[in-house]
This record gives structure tokens, sequence and C-alpha cells, in this order.
């Protein structure tokens, strides 16, 4: 089994530490700076422009690529889709970011964008998520997880939907096997417990198209761990048709 996952939700939620529960060794591709706050150690940068990503010698469980620009999401897939890797996950912090960096190609210099312009962020945005998912799908190539975190814009005053300008925010969670809306969810003590919702509630986009994590876990996950959720699909099989 695989997985690949969006997971979205407001800032202060936990989506880093969240991603940074992906199963090791991890390659973390962070637009916004957080790796340096997750608790996963040791820790090892890559940068695609200056060569091949660092082998898995046993001293690093994460690997952190700064992403500045687009072009670094488009060499670490290069490198990524030739299987010359170690990694078993990539986590993309945060798809938002992402699409800013695609903008700021399409159209520089903080330009509005006219209808032309949104529809080629679309199409590179499009191939950039699918290109990333399909990783998993090369029987040769060693990742197994791929996450997707981006910020949640409330919708209608009562649910939340990804933070992602245009058609986009509509079509990513169509290449997803899950899509989870992550929340601090309050307890009666007045504490609050980190939950991801993986089933569809009105206003909110979330889905498990596995059937096996909803079945075996329930619609809310309290307290979740990708590694966790990905170890379950090995070991859960598919709900008989």
């Amino acid at each position: 089994a695989t997985l690949n996952a969006l997971i979205h939700g407001e800032s202060g939620t936990g989506k880093s530490w969240l991603g940074d529960s992906a199963p090791a060794p991890r390659l973390v591709l962070d637009s916004e700076g957080r790796s340096k706050y997750t608790p996963s150690t040791p820790k090892v940068s890559w940068d695609p422009k200056q060569g091949a990503p660092p082998a898995a010698d046993g001293t690093w469980v994460t690997c952190v690529t700064s992403v500045p620009d687009a072009d670094t999401m488009t060499l670490a897939f290069d490198w990524l889709r030739s299987g010359q890797h170690p990694f078993i996950s990539v986590v993309v912090d945060s798809l938002m970011e992402t699409q800013k960096r695609v903008i700021d190609v399409v159209s520089p210099g903080f330009s509005s964008l006219d209808q032309q312009n949104w529809g080629e962020v679309l199409r590179r945005v499009e191939k950039l998520v699918r290109g990333y998912r399909d990783l998993t799908l090369l029987p040769t190539n060693p990742t197994s997880v791929v996450v997707f975190l981006t910020g949640s814009r409330q919708v209608d005053g009562n649910g939340f939907n990804p933070m992602l300008q245009g058609q986009i925010r509509d079509l990513v969670a169509y290449f997803m096997d899950v899509v989870g809306y992550l929340y601090l969810a309050p307890r009666e003590d007045g504490s609050y417990v980190r939950s991801l919702l993986i089933e569809k509630r009105p206003g909110f986009l979330a889905k498990d198209n596995t059937d096996r994590l909803v079945r075996n876990l329930g619609p809310v996950v309290e307290n979740p761990d990708i590694t966790q959720l990905y170890e379950l699909l090995q070991t859960t099989q598919e709900a008989p048709a």
C-alpha cells in the first residue's frame, strides 16, 4: 500500500509536526522555514541545485530542502523521479507557498494575474502535484508516502477548505487518497487534542478513499501520526466489494 495525503488546517494546529511524523528517511520540501522547529533529529540539508541527495547512512532521519523558488521544486522532483534517493516519504510544506512560488514565475513583479495567467498557474501546480503523487506509483521508486500540507480558509462561517487560489483548490482533492482537516479539539478539562478529520462533513473538505482508515480509526483521528496511518494501510485489507 501507498499513501498520498493532503492535510489542511489553520495556523498553529501542528501541520509541520504532523508532516514530521511521516516514515523515515523523509524529505521535507520546506518553503516556510518550519522544519527547524519540528522534533525529529538528526536532520541534514540538501540543495538539489548542488547535487545528489544524501545517502541514508544512519546519521539522519529527516532531510530538509529549503524551497525559495519553483525551480527548486522541479529539480528536487527530477532527482526523486530518477529513484536515485533514499526517501520513503516526501513532505511538501506547504502547497500554499509552492503555489505562490509558481505565481512568482508566471507573473513576476507582483503584477495581477489575468485569466490566461491563472490558467498557466493551474497547469503548472496540477502537474507538480500529480508528479509528486505519482512517485508512489513507480515500482522502482523507494517513495511510498507523499504528504502535502497547506493552510485552511473558513467557508461560509461553518467549515474549512484548503487555502489555495483558483481551481486547484477544488482539483487537488481528486488526486489524493486521503484529505484531512487538522484542528485542535477542546477537552472538558480545558486542554486541546490535535485531531484529524478524514471523513466528509458539511463545509469541510475531508475524505478517505482507502476506506480502511475510517473503518479502523473512525472519522476523527486523535493525535494523528502519518507513519501509523501508513502502517495501518499496510496491515489491513480493502473492504469487500
